[in-house]
């Protein structure tokens, strides 16, 4: 007979799963991890877990240090956390026009500081850029003045208040 957890037990056992996570990789890793088990979708084999832990935590670092992140490590993200399902164009143009508000910067003045061209500028505001590379997501969240980390995280709020 199986037995039924209560819900309110799980959820006490999980937060104190996370209150042991010390690192921002590995919460990141985490909690794309917990999701895709509450969703029922497919998650890595088990000989390939640490490796992709691994590389979530070596991804994170790299984007707090602001230093190029391996390409083997992005390659082996990118094959599971599936974006592909994620509009990032309107919650990119609304932390950028966040951060350059709070800065008082004009769009002439960020396209000079991130070195794009006026027009990209105007592009990514109108929510016209569906992607970009992380090299070109670097020298946006360097010409806001903000860590790239800190500039994602408001792009995943804007996506995340976009869909209640």
């Amino acid at each position: 007979m199986r037995e039924e957890l209560d819900d309110e037990a799980v959820r006490a056992e999980l937060k104190a799963i996370i209150a042991k996570v010390d690192d921002r990789g590995s919460l990141l890793f985490t909690k794309w991890l917990l999701t895709r088990i509450s969703k029922s979708q497919p998650i890595p084999p088990i000989d390939e877990v640490k490796a992709l832990h691994d590389a979530f935590v070596r991804v994170a670092a790299a984007f707090r240090a602001h230093r190029k992140v391996k390409a083997a490590d992005l390659d082996l993200v990118n094959r599971w956390i599936g974006v592909e399902d994620v509009e990032i164009a309107r919650p990119l143009a609304d932390a950028t026009k966040f951060y350059r508000a709070r800065k008082k910067m004009t769009r002439v003045e960020l396209s000079r500081r991130c070195r794009f061209p006026l027009r990209a500028i105007l592009q990514l505001e109108r929510g016209q850029v569906k992607d970009m590379t992380l090299p070109r997501l670097q020298q946006l969240a360097d010409g806001l003045g903000v860590e790239l980390g800190e500039f994602m995280d408001k792009v995943a709020e804007f996506e995340k208040s976009s869909k209640s």
